[in-house]
Order: structure tokens, then C-alpha cells, then sequence
């Protein structure tokens, strides 16, 4: 956080202007319809026939991979034992959620205990320190955040469309390409079945069952290609798996080389095909993963690639699938896909008006990334101006915080000499400090 303070802010320890609790029940007490929220560590809560705590708090994972989220809740609900709640919050609880999600990841978290599983203690919020300004300037603060995420949400749905209007468009250029319609032809096309247009044998699998095994895996000698390796036009060199030489010399009848179409059987929202880059081995496909071997004085591989992943395959092999769990093909349907055909030269010159076309799409794409990137950014680098002071006009009438902080110790100390029987609702106390800080503002 910045040393340097607005005038009229200061700055505290967290634990002076709130309470934190742990939860106290095991995630078994969760049922499938309960009536209440009930918190865990996960990103989703689970539901509670009853519940144990009530307001506006602050929810934190205490250990997993979520450390270090937080949630703001309003209303009645449950928490798992390792959650903590952020409770009987003296200032605004929206502009103290707004300053967690700035500062609780870097600074409420920096010391994480355990080894198999990261956690936190009742001590990272003992060093939390907090800054703040007067009650009407942190609600004119928490207004503004609110206006400037709800514009950023906006964007961000809108950036979200992208990725599928391009999926579209490329699919809409792939469906046109294999009917004939990017390029009108002069001649018929022909029809025939993709196993006349390889060579012989250039329609295999892998290696299945036995002959195969997780414990042939080695850490280098002939590379094994897996569905990992296969994407939607694109080979994903990093996940590498091997065989021993020993091993090869079993299976060679599965070796793929550079130039085959590698293409998975199994077919689900998409076809995975992929043209098979240059490898620093020899290599095998994995049972998964067919090699298409195509006759290119027949066939021009990338239009075969294009056809393969086109709407038009999709459908025509979708007919055919069968398994329920993970639908996939064998070589015998892939064999027999009809496959629209025209002459040489022509599927040339489709391949090349394809490539430009996507080419085009790629450029939008990388710079949809770019700007992806550049947005999430923004609601730390908004936050960060906000608890600096810079998002909102400091008014004469906002008072300064340390009457609001005062007016907050005075209230702990009433309660504490109160005791039990005259102890206000959190709500009530709440409401006062609020109503205090307000009429402190105004003076």
C-alpha cells in the first residue's frame, strides 16, 4: 500500500475496525437443496439446511488453491471450518471488499504456511493494515468502482463473443471451400471415398491394449504422438512422450513422419486434424490417433486437412460415431468419408485463399489476446488509483476519518464495559457508527 495518504484518510489495523471468525462445520454438514449458502474454500458454495452467521461479511478460502480470493456476501448463510469470515465491518463492507481484492492476494497473503497444502492463520489478518478515507467518501469510492467494473463487465462479455465469432468464421470459410463456393469452379467435382485417395496402408492407428502400456513410457528414444499432440489445425510440440528403440522396433508398423495428417478419433464439438511437423525422432501414433497418408498427385494434403476439419466432415462422420462415454470412429468409417474432389490445381488454389483468410483471422485473434490481457489488468490498476485517493473529488463536508475511527473505538470500548447484557446486534452497531460518521461529515 502507499505510504503517502490523501488528507483525511488514515490508515489502521484491520482488526480494529473488524472481527474474523472461522466457520465450525465439516463440508459433509453440505446438502444438495439447502435453503442458505454454504461457504467452503471452493470457488462455488454449496448449500445448508440452517445457518450460523448473518450480514454483510467478507468470505476468505484459508486453504487450497483459492487462497487468497475473497467474496463479498449480504444475508444469512454457513461456512466451512477453514473459511474465515470478515464480519462486524465498521466502515463501508463494500469499500473494505474493494480494497481486499486490491491488497489480500499480495499482501494479506504473502505467508502461507504448509507444505502439501498452503493455508493462512488469524495471524495474516493481525498484519493486515487498512486505509480509508471518510464513511461519505468511501460510499462516493465504492460507487464509482461499482460504475467502472459494470463498464468493464460490459467490455468484457463483449470480448468474450470473439473467440467463437472467429471459430465461426473460420468454419464458414472451410464449408465454403470444400462446396465449391470460394472459388465457383469451371468443372465438376468428383465424389469419392478418402481411402482412394491414399496410399496403401495410408490409413492406420495405433498400437492398442498390451502392445502398448503406460510402463513402456520413457524418457527419451522414439516419440510417441497422443491426442494431447492433436488441436484444431495445430500440432502442440511440448507434450512430449517416448518409447525405448527396443520397444520401436516392435511397432514400427505405426511409424508417422513428417508431412502425415494426424487426425483423433474421437469426435466430440470439433475435429482435431493437424499436419505432423518435423520431429527430432522417429515416432508412433498412440492407438487414439489415426495417420492419414494421402496420394498428393491425388490430393493436395492441405485441402485433404481442411476438408477433414470442415463442418461437412463433422457431420458425416458424426453419423457414424459410436461409444457413449467418448464417441470416436475407427479406420473403416474414416475410409469411407465421401470426400468432394476437385482437380488438382483448383485445391491449390483453394488452400491458398484459405490461408489468407485465416491468416486474417489470426491477426484479429492475436490482437483480441492483446487487448484480453491489457483488461485484465485493469481492475488492479483501477483499484490502485481508488484506495490512492484518485478516483474520487475530496469534498470539505467528508469530515476526516480519524473522528470516523474514533467514533469506532469508543463503540468497542462501550461494548466491552457493557458487557453481555447490554451487547448491541452487529447490524445495530454497525448502523450507529455509520449514522456517526455521516453526522461527522456533515460538520
Amino acid at each position: 500500500m502507499d505510504n503517502e495518504l490523501p488528507i483525511g484518510w488514515i490508515e489502521t489495523g484491520l482488526l480494529d475496525i473488524v472481527e474474523v471468525y472461522t466457520g465450525k462445520k465439516d463440508a459433509n454438514y453440505a446438502t444438495s437443496d439447502g435453503k442458505y449458502l454454504f461457504f467452503t474454500c471452493a470457488y462455488e458454495p454449496l448449500r445448508s439446511d440452517d445457518y450460523s452467521f448473518e450480514g454483510d461479511v467478507l468470505i476468505l478460502p484459508g486453504n487450497g488453491v483459492n487462497v487468497g480470493e475473497v467474496f463479498y456476501y449480504s444475508g444469512k448463510f454457513e461456512a466451512y471450518q477453514r473459511t474465515y469470515i470478515v464480519s462486524n465491518i465498521k466502515i463501508d463492507p463494500k469499500y473494505l471488499f474493494y480494497h481486499f481484492k486490491r491488497y489480500w492476494k499480495e499482501i494479506g497473503t504473502a505467508q502461507q504456511y504448509g507444505s502439501a497444502t498452503n493455508y493462512i492463520k488469524i495471524g495474516n489478518f493481525n498484519d493486515y493494515r487498512i486505509s480509508f478515507p471518510p464513511l461519505s467518501e468511501q460510499q462516493r469510492i465504492v460507487a464509482k468502482i461499482d460504475t467502472l467494473f459494470g463498464h468493464l463487465d460490459a467490455l468484457k462479455a463483449r470480448l468474450d463473443r470473439i473467440p467463437q465469432l472467429l471459430k465461426d468464421f473460420r468454419q464458414k470459410v472451410l464449408t465454403q471451400a470444400v462446396t465449391g463456393k470460394l472459388t465457383k469452379p469451371l468443372t465438376k467435382w468428383e465424389k469419392t471415398n478418402l481411402g482412394n485417395l491414399v496410399f496403401k496402408g495410408g490409413i492406420f492407428d495405433g498400437p492398442f491394449g498390451s502392445n502398448l502400456k503406460t510402463e513402456d513410457y520413457t524418457s527419451s528414444g522414439v516419440r510417441v504422438i497422443r491426442l494431447e499432440n492433436i488441436e484444431f489445425l495445430n500440432f502442440v510440440e511440448e507434450k512430449e512422450t517416448f518409447v525405448s528403440e527396443g520397444k520401436y522396433n516392435t511397432l514400427t508398423r505405426h511409424t508417422v513422419r513428417e508431412g502425415d495428417i494426424i487426425f483423433s478419433s474421437f469426435i466430440s464439438e470439433d475435429i482435431r486434424a493437424c499436419i505432423l511437423p518435423e520431429l527430432k525422432t522417429k515416432a508412433i501414433a498412440k492407438a487414439d490417433c489415426f495417420c492419414i497418408r494421402p496420394d498428393e498427385t491425388k490430393m493436395d494434403k492441405k485441402y485433404l486437412l481442411f476438408l477433414l476439419v470442415s463442418k461437412i466432415s463433422f457431420n458425416q462422420l458424426v453419423a457414424n460415431i459410436h461409444g457413449a462415454t467418448r464417441p470416436r470412429i475407427n479406420t473403416t468409417q474414416l475410409k469411407t468419408l465421401i470426400i468432394s474432389l476437385p482437380p488438382l490445381e483448383e485445391q491449390q488454389e483453394i488452400v491458398r485463399r484459405v490461408e489468407s483468410l485465416f491468416a486474417k483471422a489470426d491477426q484479429i485473434e492475436a490482437s483480441y489476446q492483446k487487448l484480453k490481457a491489457k483488461i485484465e489488468q485493469l481492475p488492479q490498476a483501477l483499484l490502485a488509483k481508488a484506495f490512492r485517493g484518485e478516483r474520487v473529488e475530496q469534498l470539505p463536508a467528508d469530515g476526516d476519518a480519524r473522528d470516523l475511527l474514533e467514533q469506532i473505538k469508543q463503540a468497542k470500548e462501550g461494548l466491552e464495559k457493557g458487557g453481555k447484557g447490554k451487547k448491541m446486534k452487529v447490524e445495530d452497531e454497525v448502523r450507529m457508527v455509520a449514522e456517526e460518521g455521516t453526522r461527522y461529515g456533515k460538520k
